[in-house]
């Protein structure tokens, strides 16, 4: 970029909203964000809110689908990872197939996992909800939440901000007759003139019944961000991610699908783990930041077989059946709120930009 277009960028990044109006009447010559329905394929009928920025960021968010982030680009770069399953609509049952129906749901750039199980699927003793048809209770692989339709609270730009923002908040719960109640409330704000994706998560038992509790952020990336030159820093332990740095990240690695822990070795309150790899567009980073004490594990999902071709970086709050609290494990009884943010930063290497 000029040094000419640098400055007339920087000061439409400074212009107050009635100066932008004079250029872009209603903002959408910088910023949009739209609600849409999709009209074909598997995913027909779902909800779409399809977001835009000035810096070249877009997202979708998938309203019916656990609100979560199904699609993002930089520059129309593709960041996050996409299946064949192509965003089914509606979802294939979690519980199918003993347990693992999630995989014919599986895509996109965030799933979240939860709201009360993550990792494999398993029974468990239901005795908390006191019903005689709920002795035992089975948690399919990853939970439910993802499968589930929001509630659109609101969506729009904040131009009045001292940062103009582009926002969207969902509500989404996961609940059966004598069984869970949790709720699930979501905002998710992209800055306008920024790099930077927020997720701010609020969790609650609005049952009468103590409610295991468990959340992972499936943070999945894909072709082309994701290649042979994908490096992974921050921190993370040295060792594993020289181990990860090096090894080959080829599509046709069919042995390599699996999921390891990382341990984090940050000392304060924020975890920071980040991504760079080489992309038509140049060197591009992504930057993930979370809170370590709320999501205390972290992990690894690598996939790379042929027609696959996945990495996922996953911060995780898991359950302990055997009601240990070490490594963030809780229980929520009635009433009970957790809360998360997590931050992701999408730009180039080499800029601030």
């Amino acid at each position: 970029m000029t040094d000419p277009a640098k400055a007339a960028f920087r000061a439409v990044d400074e212009m107050s909203p009635s100066e932008l109006r004079r250029r872009t009447v209603d903002g959408r010559g910088v910023a949009d964000i739209r609600l849409l329905q999709v009209e074909d394929g598997p995913g027909r009928g779902q909800r779409l809110l399809v977001v835009r920025n000035a810096r070249g960021i877009g997202l979708e968010i998938a309203v019916d689908r656990g609100f979560d982030i199904s699609g993002a680009t930089w520059r129309g770069i593709n960041i996050g990872w996409n299946s064949a399953n192509g965003m089914p609509w509606p979802p294939h049952p979690v519980d199918a197939e003993d347990g693992v129906g999630f995989y014919r749901n599986f895509d996109g750039f965030i799933a979240t996992c939860g709201l009360d199980h993550i990792g494999g699927a398993r029974r468990d003793d239901g005795a908390h909800y006191i019903h005689k048809h709920r002795r035992q209770v089975f948690y399919p692989l990853h939970g439910r939440i993802s499968s589930q339709r929001a509630v659109l609270s609101g969506y729009g730009i904040d131009w009045s901000a001292d940062g103009p923002v582009i926002w969207a908040e969902g509500v989404i719960r996961q609940s059966a007759v004598f069984g869970e109640n949790l709720v699930l409330t979501r905002r998710i704000t992209l800055d306008v003139y920024g790099k930077t994706i927020h997720i701010s998560d609020r969790v609650e038992n609005q049952g009468y019944r103590p409610t295991p509790h468990a959340i992972l952020y499936h943070i999945n990336f894909g072709h082309p961000f994701l290649n042979e030159s994908t490096q992974i820093s921050g921190d993370v332990c040295l060792d594993k991610a020289m181990a990860f740095n090096t090894e080959e990240k080829r599509p046709d690695n069919d042995y390599r699908d699996y999921y390891e822990d990382i341990p984090i070795t940050a000392s304060g309150k924020t975890a920071t783990v980040t991504l760079t790899s080489e992309t038509p567009a140049g060197e591009l980073r992504v930057r993930l930041c979370y809170p370590r004490e709320e999501l205390p594990a972290f992990g690894i999902w690598r996939a790379f077989q042929s027609g696959v071709y996945a990495l996922s970086i996953e911060p995780a709050r898991r359950f302990d059946p055997q009601g240990a609290h070490a490594n963030g494990s809780v229980t929520l009884q009635a009433g009970d709120v957790v809360k998360y943010n997590i931050v992701i930063a999408l730009g180039p290497v080499n800029s601030d930009a």
